[in-house]
């Protein structure tokens, strides 16, 4: 299915913004979104609308799959089905294939194996700025037998507790989404990407609690789930821009060459 059938994610009476928010009404083709470049002095942020509305069962564009993996069409944002392929897992779910410089390319002060205690394993990168206080990289595998894939849940919104959703490519290879969660009572941004295989990639940005309570009560769960909608509009914009550059060269340790539609 195309652009027609995607599910709302929005509060309703909401207005389009910049930032490509995809707001009321079915049947809305959302703004087809810049991919996050190699250079990381370039950020998405960029759009440009689409003209017209995608047909209800057309094939979603792309090439394809290759090694390395090919470039993603930008309007492949637009159609809920996705290409796909059966990859291997790229991550180690640590910091094994994070190396010092990966961690200076990304202007971090290190690397440290997070515990699967409660959730699977992972690798955060510290950082320790006033907005940042770690990058978590984390496996998200299928939630139950009847879902072959994660990332296709996230690209649709189907997951509980959405109040903000926004589909992008990360350097032109990666289908990404990025939505916002309040694990330990802060707002964060998370950012999905997928490598291909059953199980996604998240990246999240942990906020110091200073920066994090600035933003005031974001949360629905505590606000009798009223969203603030602007102010989730502008923490999202204000902070996942550093998510998205840092998560480019660190794909590129943790998955070299690869890419949603790098072949298996």
């Amino acid at each position: 299915m195309a652009a027609a059938s995607r599910r709302d994610t929005t509060t309703d009476n909401a207005t389009e913004s910049d930032g490509g928010i995809h707001r009321n009404g079915v049947g809305y083709a959302p703004p087809v979104l810049l991919p996050v470049s190699r250079d990381r002095r370039t950020r998405v942020g960029a759009a440009v609308a689409l003209t017209v509305l995608l047909a209800g069962c057309s094939t979603p564009p792309g090439p394809d799959p290759a090694t390395p993996a090919p470039r993603l069409p930008p309007d492949a944002i637009a159609y809920d089905d996705l290409l796909s392929t059966d990859r291997e897992f790229p991550f180690a779910a640590d910091c094994s294939q994070i190396t010092p410089e990966v961690v200076a390319a990304v202007e971090g002060r290190g690397a440290v194996d997070l515990p699967g205690v409660g959730s699977p394993p992972g690798c955060s990168i510290q950082v320790g700025s006033d907005t940042l206080d770690e990058l978590w990289i984390l496996p998200e595998p299928p939630p139950n037998p009847s879902e072959p894939r994660y990332f296709p849940l996230a690209w649709n919104a189907r997951l509980e507790g959405t109040t903000y959703h926004r589909r992008l490519l990360i350097d032109e290879r990666y289908y990404a989404v990025e939505t916002i969660d309040f694990l330990g009572g802060l707002p964060g941004c998370y950012l999905r990407v997928d490598t291909g295989s059953p199980v996604a990639l998240l990246f999240r940005g942990v906020l110091p609690e200073a920066h994090g309570l600035s933003y005031g009560e974001l949360n629905p769960a505590v606000t009798a789930y009223v969203t603030d909608r602007e102010g989730t509009d502008r923490f999202m914009a204000e902070n996942c821009p550093v998510v998205e550059r840092m998560a480019v060269p660190l794909l590129a340790a943790i998955d070299p060459g690869g890419g949603s539609l790098g072949a298996p």
